[in-house]
């Protein structure tokens, strides 16, 4: 069975003692894929030994996250209207990741806020935001058209209904990545470069264990 890592997620706290604390932590739904796709999930919280981890893994996932990337990654000042985080934990943490598994040519899925981390570490920008992607009251869900001779039109065929939880897209596209999926208001929402998938929703919500399944093979390859 193949190990499979995954960025792991942070939140602050106070505890009951009013002690400023940060818990580290990985989507259950994805425990739930792992599960139902066959593999073994290994969360990776911090750059330490990293490259003894992408040594053992087979790919990697880099997850969504609550936490925006900050626009100084791609040369611009944040939206006053937008809190970012005071520290990098998540992008280094993700950048550090990217390049070590891509140096060993080693699959990576870029799940949500996971594929703007991948655009933005190859030198792609982001829209800071854009409106009817998410909303608080409830899951929303969107069409999407999907390129032929994709790593996703197997998956998904040329049209497909996908759940939408997102603030932030894609402006700038990577340089070697092509667009494989767009939204009905021409969102990108998917990019792909031979090995590096990114896809703008969220398939573990859904459990769509054929993505995972077919990511899996990639790592065969």
């Amino acid at each position: 069975m193949k190990i499979i890592a995954i960025s792991g997620r942070s939140v602050d706290y106070k505890s009951a003692t009013g002690l400023e604390k940060r818990r580290l932590y990985v989507n259950g739904y994805f425990s739930d894929v792992a599960k139902g796709a066959g593999f073994i999930l290994f969360p990776v919280c911090s750059q330490n030994g990293i490259e003894e981890i992408a040594a053992m893994c087979s790919g990697l996932i880099i997850a969504g996250r609550d936490r925006d990337i900050h626009p100084k990654y791609y040369g611009e000042e944040p939206d006053e209207n937008i809190e970012y985080p005071e520290d990098d934990y998540e992008d280094e943490l993700d950048f550090k990741l990217i390049e070590t598994f891509n140096k060993l040519n080693k699959p990576i899925l870029g799940v949500c806020s996971g594929l703007q981390s991948l655009n933005v570490y190859f030198g792609g920008t982001l829209k800071q935001h854009i409106d009817n992607h998410t909303s608080e009251n409830g899951l929303i869900k969107h069409n999407i058209t999907v390129e032929k001779d994709s790593f996703l039109y197997s998956i998904y065929g040329e049209k497909s209904l996908v759940n939408t939880i997102h603030h932030q897209a894609i402006n700038k596209v990577a340089d070697g990545f092509k667009v494989t999926a767009i939204a009905e208001d021409g969102i990108i929402e998917a990019i792909e470069n031979g090995k590096l998938i990114g896809i703008q929703w969220h398939p573990e919500v859904d459990l769509e264990f054929d993505t995972f399944r077919k990511f899996l093979e990639l790592c065969d390859k």
